[in-house]
């Protein structure tokens, strides 16, 4: 093997940036606010449907009686109601935090 002084330098120049291709400002806004009603309504929906009174009286879940049990129960149905109150800020911290990359 013959290794000679232009082996082992280093590539000359300075590294090529590659330049980032982002999406119309109009695009960007859309995404935000399809994901922030995405989260908005999905959050609302996992406070309020643990709790309603048909929430288990029809559907697949009734093949499942011990299923059914946990989920009824105080504890599954808060914490359920939990994740809704994070999907809903996580759409309100997107909409403050949102800004326009250019």
């Amino acid at each position: 093997m013959n290794f000679t002084s232009t082996n082992l330098e280093s590539p000359a120049g300075p590294p090529q940036e590659q330049e980032e291709h982002l999406p119309p400002v109009w695009l960007q806004r859309a995404f935000v606010v399809v994901y922030v009603l995405f989260c908005m309504t999905l959050g609302l929906t996992l406070i309020a449907l643990p709790w309603a009174p048909n929430w288990f009286d029809r559907g697949l879940i009734m093949r499942f009686p011990l299923l059914q049990q946990i989920l009824q129960n105080g504890f599954m149905r808060g914490a359920i109601s939990g994740l809704g109150i994070v999907d809903i800020w996580l759409g309100v911290l997107e909409a403050v935090h949102y800004h326009d990359r250019r």
